[in-house]
């Protein structure tokens, strides 16, 4: 699982602190953010590891970069998927096993951050937004070369005829959604309405930017109070849409795992400015959560 935790701070001295999305809070504050990786198994969850993200104005200027102690080698500009697929590759280069990545819009919208999942032979279920555009049906392309007088044409054009991506949202209109259920709660059965299809993503379609790009299947999701969510995934071909929604719905733990880490192991109580400092803070919550976990395990 790939998320990211943030910490409210005020001031500007703080290493990475910045007004951004702040998801502790559910708006832009000054905080700090952190992606990070989980693992998630029938048998339990665990954090694994985070990386804190350094927004463009703290790279811009030295000087602050000297006093929170950030090495040179972390003063690269790095996005948050970008730093995230360098987690994931240090996890799995200890020989942890694994063969999906599941994650929400922050990290799916990102077409560099699926496509570098699937070049490392990984899953994918990821979310986007509703405003991403697909092809329902396999369009159809004309290549690159002479258009009559004037300039030859340098990119991929949509062939007349060939439908348009419509949106997700629009998209979830036009096919019938049914119920899933994928968990007993302690309330009872967990369910909502699903569709699970394939579609050929849109992203930059009218520069021919995604001309050529295969299929992937689209999961859309509608809650019980009418939300909708979406998500893109390179599971094979026969996938079955119970088991989507089973992978797409075992992200909760993530949720569990940065409560108890904040409120039991004081994940957020970091009142240091180094980098050094915080990811030593962070290090110590997270081996005490793999303590924990032990003894759960030996007292069972």
């Amino acid at each position: 699982m790939i998320d990211d935790t943030s910490f409210p701070k005020q001031g500007r001295h703080s290493v990475g602190v910045q007004r951004q999305y702040c998801g502790a809070l559910g708006k832009k504050a000054n905080c700090q953010a952190a992606p990070s990786v989980h693992y998630v198994s029938p048998h339990g969850h665990y954090p694994l590891d985070l990386r804190l993200y350094l927004p463009a104005p703290w790279l811009s200027d030295p000087r602050r970069l000297d006093q929170a102690g950030v090495p040179p080698a972390e003063r690269r500009a790095r996005t948050k998927p970008q730093i995230a697929l360098e987690l994931l590759d240090r996890v799995r280069g200890e020989g942890l096993p694994g063969w999906a990545v599941v994650t929400d819009a922050g990290y799916g919208a990102s077409p560099e951050f699926r496509d570098g999942v699937a070049q490392r032979g990984l899953g994918y279920l990821a979310g986007v937004s509703g405003d991403f555009v697909a092809f329902a049906e396999a369009p159809t392309w004309v290549p690159p070369g002479a258009a009559g007088r004037g300039r030859p044409a340098t990119r991929h054009r949509l062939a007349p005829g060939s439908p348009p991506p419509v949106a997700l949202r629009e998209l979830a209109k036009q096919v019938r959604l049914r119920k899933v259920t994928w968990r007993e709660g302690t309330k009872g059965k967990l369910s909502a309405r699903f569709a699970w299809l394939r579609v050929w993503p849109g992203q930059g379609w009218q520069e021919g930017a995604c001309a050529g790009t295969g299929p992937v299947w689209l999961l859309i999701e509608e809650q019980a109070d009418g939300k909708l969510k979406f998500a893109f995934s390179n599971l094979p071909p026969g996938t079955g849409c119970k088991r989507a929604v089973r992978l797409w719905k075992s992200r909760w733990p993530v949720e569990q795992g940065y409560q108890q880490l904040k409120e039991e192991l004081g994940l957020d109580h970091f009142e240091g400015r180094s980098r050094r400092g915080f990811h030593h803070h962070a290090a110590m919550t997270i081996l005490a959560d793999g303590f924990l976990l032990f003894e759960r395990i030996r007292a069972e």
